[in-house]
């Protein structure tokens, strides 16, 4: 059972969509945290450099 778990997550096509999906989720996640901000929140943080 490990053997055909490692063979089935060395498959190159296997690596490709798993790091396709977690950048995805990220940048996602980023967008959710930081795309809705309304009037209120606040002032974006390089304006003062």
């Amino acid at each position: 059972m490990f053997a055909r778990l490692k063979v089935f997550f060395a498959n190159q096509k296997i690596k490709w969509f798993g790091r396709f999906f977690y950048y995805l989720l990220i940048l996602l996640l980023l967008f959710f945290m930081y795309g809705f901000n309304d009037a209120s929140a606040g002032a974006y943080i390089y304006n003062d450099f």
